[in-house]
């Protein structure tokens, strides 16, 4: 079989970047029907007579949106790496312009760092305590985690 290459697609070829691109489709779907029936299981107001019930409602609900909030920033990464493959632009990594490759954007096809560039990430954020993605100062996220 011959291998069909697109440009700016980084070697990757038309088959590989139509499985990347079903696997990122696949998994919007499945965001956009993973909170569907939640509501069903919360308490009716009936159901939360106690503070006991009130409280456990309240940290429930607060986990339900954590979750939602987790799903909503990796729906909008998926929108982006299927912006970046309509623009030709999908694995190929924004740092250094590399090839990301087809293993890697398989694992994790919202990728938009090579290997090298995301390891280089990762220690600049340990010895700065500064996340690239948000932006946030590690130091400042950790003390809301030690607070009881």
């Amino acid at each position: 079989m011959v291998k069909q290459e697109i440009a700016g697609y980084s070697g990757l070829s038309t088959d590989q970047v139509g499985v990347l691109r079903n696997l990122l489709m696949r998994k919007k779907n499945e965001l956009l029907f993973k909170h569907r029936n939640v509501d069903e299981f919360n308490l009716t107001v009936e159901d939360r007579s106690d503070e006991i019930d009130l409280a456990n409602a309240d940290a429930v609900n607060a986990q339900q949106l954590r979750f939602r909030n987790r799903d909503n920033f990796y729906e909008k990464k998926i929108d982006e790496a299927l912006t970046r493959i309509e623009n030709e632009e999908y694995g190929l990594c924004e740092e250094c312009s590399n090839p990301i490759g087809y293993l890697r954007l398989f694992a994790r096809p919202t990728a938009n760092l090579c290997i090298f560039c995301k390891e280089e990430a990762e220690r600049d954020e340990a010895n700065n305590g500064k996340s690239r993605v948000r932006g946030r100062m590690l130091s400042y996220l950790s003390t809301f985690s030690n607070v009881k």
